[in-house]
C-alpha cells in the first residue's frame, strides 16, 4: 500500500528530523514531504504551500500528516486537510515515530498509525539515580 507521509511542523524541525531519520535508515524512500511552518506566516499562504506540496505526493495513496503539538499552528492546520478516511494526522512527534512511519509504510492506515503511536510511546524512558535501566 505504501501510504505517503507529509510532515508538518513549527520552523527548524520537519527537514532536520526527516534528514536524521533517512540517515539512521539509510534509505531515500518516496512519496514524503514535509513543510516547516515560519513564525507569524499568513495562515492561507501555509495552506497554499502545503497543498502544492500535497500535490507532489502520490494522490492514489493514503496520507499520514505527522505534526509535532497538538493544538499548535502545524496541527491545525494539517487538520483542515482532513477530508476523508483515506487520510490522518498524528501529532507529538519524535524521531522514534518518523521512523516507524517510514519502515512500516505498507501497513494499512489503521495499522500504521497504532505502531507510530506505540514507537513514540516506547521512546519515552526516565532514567534517574534510583532506576540507571529505562523503562
Amino acid at each position: 500500500m505504501n501510504v505517503a507521509l507529509f510532515i508538518v511542523t513549527h520552523e527548524g524541525i520537519a527537514n532536520n528530523l526527516l534528514r536524521t531519520a533517512l540517515s539512521i535508515i539509510n534509505d531515500q524512500p518516496e512519496n514524503i514531504n514535509c513543510f516547516e511552518i515560519p513564525m507569524d506566516a499568513p495562515v492561507e499562504t501555509i495552506k497554499h504551500n502545503i497543498q502544492n506540496r500535497i500535490e507532489q505526493l502520490d494522490k492514489n495513496k493514503e496520507i499520514l500528516f505527522l505534526t509535532d503539538i497538538y493544538g499548535g499552528t502545524p496541527s491545525n492546520i494539517a487538520s483542515s486537510f482532513i477530508n476523508d478516511e483515506k487520510i490522518r494526522l498524528i501529532s507529538g512527534l519524535n524521531l522514534a515515530m518518523i521512523i516507524k512511519a517510514i519502515n512500516y509504510r505498507d501497513l494499512p492506515l489503521n495499522e500504521l498509525v497504532e505502531k507510530i503511536i506505540e514507537g513514540g510511546r516506547q521512546s519515552i524512558m526516565q532514567r534517574d539515580n534510583e532506576n540507571p535501566i529505562c523503562k
